[in-house]
């Protein structure tokens, strides 16, 4: 008796599925992929006000970062090593030159420093000009848990071109844990400190 050409396409796709089931039995499933996770800075809603404001407006361009240092993935360095390492699967919300810059923005104007803090990109007259250049922002892991961050800002005299003001604020906060998310609590906590030091140097302008 001869099998017919219907009878035997059953087989063949019996066989593969049983074939395919076996496999996957001896290699287990795949891992899940994680999910991804986005992340963001937000400065003080209440600092102190600046003893000494400006009168006029400030504007404020994205600050300025090399390589790696404005890309949205988060970095980290293990155990104090030299390995600058992108994080998988976790992201900041923008791009840090430009997150930084609307947290400065939002700081100093709640904090009164001039009658305006505004964006350049408003193209306002202006008689300052804050800029910003990221030299550090980073999750620390391995032995130490904790977030590290670097900024180096200015205070410019528009008519004149002259620095009014200006320094590098360095600051490393120890995280209550090894996660993601207590090391962005550690660099929020760090970036107002820093903000809060640049308006303390600002009131003290000569």
């Amino acid at each position: 008796m001869t099998m017919t050409s219907s009878l035997r396409r059953a087989l063949l796709v019996g066989l593969s599925s049983a074939l395919l089931l076996g496999l996957a039995g001896c290699f287990g499933s795949a891992p899940p992929v994680p999910k991804e996770q986005y992340f963001r800075l937000i400065s003080s809603s209440d600092p102190a006000p600046v003893g000494n404001p400006l009168s006029g407006t400030v504007e404020v361009p994205p600050f300025k970062a090399e390589g790696v240092m404005g890309e949205r993935p988060l970095l980290f360095t293990q155990d104090n090593g030299m390995k600058l390492e992108q994080r998988n699967y976790a992201y900041w919300t923008d791009p840090p030159p430009a997150m930084l810059r609307d947290q400065l923005i939002a700081f100093l104007g709640a904090a009164k420093l001039a009658d305006q803090v505004v964006p350049s990109e408003l193209r306002v007259k202006a008689q300052y000009r804050v800029e910003g250049r990221i030299k550090r922002l980073e999750q620390l892991a391995g032995t130490r848990n904790g977030g590290a961050i670097t900024l180096e800002l200015a205070l410019i005299d528009k008519e004149t071109d002259d620095i009014v003001a200006s320094g590098i604020y360095e600051v490393t906060k120890d995280a209550s844990g090894p996660n993601i998310d207590d090391a962005v609590h550690a660099l929020n906590a760090g970036l107002d400190e820093i903000f809060a030091q640049f308006a303390a140097d600002l009131a003290k302008r000569g």
